[in-house]
Order: C-alpha cells, then structure tokens, then sequence
C-alpha cells in the first residue's frame, strides 16, 4: 500500500514499463503545484489580540484563528498566489495546540501553528529558499496588526516552503492534498478516472493516501477504504 501521492508513486517508486503509456499520461496530467506555507512558532507567552485583551489563555488561544477579514482580501492573495507571486496580504489559519495540551511545551511557554495561503509553489522570480524568511516576516506583520505583541514572544521559528514540502515530505509540488482539490480531480476521477477504487494497474498495489477518494484532509478515510478493498481482494 503506497500512502505517497500518485506522483510519487507512480513516476518515481514504480519503473515505467510496469504501466500502460496513457494511464502515465494521465497521472502526469494531474495538476499537483501546492499554495502553502506552514510557519511553527514557539512562543514564550500568548499572542495579545486587540480584539480580545488578554496574554493569559482565554476563547480565542482555544480557537482556530483565521485573519481573511474580507471576500476581496482573499481575492487578492489568490490573485497575487496566481500570478506567481506570494501573496501579499496572506490567509492565515493559526492554532495553539499548547491550550489543549501544555506537556508539549516548557511551563508557560506555548507552540502556534501558522498556515497560511496563497504561496506558489512556482515562483515567477526567485526561489523559496531566497524568499521564505522574508515571506514569513510579511505574515508576522500581518499577525501583529491583530496580535501587537507578538513579535515580542516569538522565541523560535520554522518555516517550511512549498519547496521543503516537497523535499522533506515527499509531497509532489509541495501540495499536503496529494493533486488539487478541483472538481475534475474529485471522486471518481481521484487519482485518475478508472482507477478511483484504490486498486492501481499493478495487481497487489493499493494507494491509501490523500490522493486518492475523498483526497486531502485530517479524516483517515483513504486509507480505511483502500483496506476495505485490500481485505476484498483477499478474500476473494
């Protein structure tokens, strides 16, 4: 059972002559570029937002956090992700895991996890490595105008590109959804139309990742379905 995207699976882990020319043109076709950075902070205290006063835990350090304040502001960090360039008004979705488990971090310090869109993982100038720092401080900027203190408390950061998705996680275009969540890539049509069972043309070879039905997300659902159909086989 491959839980790699089909890229990988196919293109890289199996040799070409295992499978037929227009099942690789079609895994080839699958559009697989990513639009995500994650940004992990420790921190040594919480984020103070202006909304809701406080650096002790209160509701929002329990929440997920998302600074997309209006639909034209999300247009213009897809417009700007669409032309190649990170976006400079960037989505962010933040979380606290320490407001739920403080073993994870020393006594009062805290971990936040910062996901943001739109980052192309095909630049039109530079690279991600060139760019990803200086990125990342245009998010903490963004962040403080919600949040002033929080430059103050960032003790630590990691910030990982499209690029290091891709070279660290063996995530194809830095994509964490394995193929983009396009309708013509949903469904039946996941990972390829024809193959939307979890079987591959390789007898013995299950795909039980997010590339597959129902695709990207936290849920378990590939790869629970894909042993249904690995216990089928042999029982049969």
């Amino acid at each position: 059972m491959s839980n790699s995207d089909p890229h990988l699976t196919f293109l890289e882990l199996v040799e070409p002559g295992h499978l037929a020319p227009d099942f690789l043109a079609c895994i080839r076709h699958i559009r697989m570029d990513g639009y995500v950075v994650k940004i992990n902070l420790a921190l040594d205290g919480l984020p103070d937002f202006t909304a809701f006063p406080g650096s002790t835990l209160g509701l929002p350090h329990r929440t997920t956090m998302h600074i997309c304040p209006s639909m034209d502001y999300i247009e213009r960090a897809w417009d700007d992700a669409r032309g190649g360039i990170p976006s400079r008004d960037p989505i962010l979705e933040m979380t606290i895991p320490t407001a739920y488990d403080d073993s994870i971090a020393p006594r009062g310090k805290h971990i936040m996890n910062v996901f943001v869109q739109y980052a192309p993982y095909k630049l039109k100038e530079g690279s991600w490595d060139e760019i990803k720092e200086s990125f990342a401080d245009r998010c903490i900027d963004v962040i403080a105008e919600y949040a002033p203190n929080i430059r103050r408390v960032i003790r630590h950061r990691q910030v990982i590109s499209p690029l290091d998705l891709e070279r660290e996680y063996g995530l194809t275009g830095g994509n964490i959804f394995h193929g983009e969540l396009a309708l013509d890539q949903m469904f039946c049509m996941r990972p390829v139309g024809g193959w939307a069972q979890y079987r591959t043309p390789i007898r013995g070879l299950y795909l039980c990742g997010s590339g597959v039905h129902p695709g990207g997300g936290v849920m378990g659902a590939p790869g629970h379905n894909a042993a249904r159909e690995l216990l089928t086989d042999c029982r049969r």
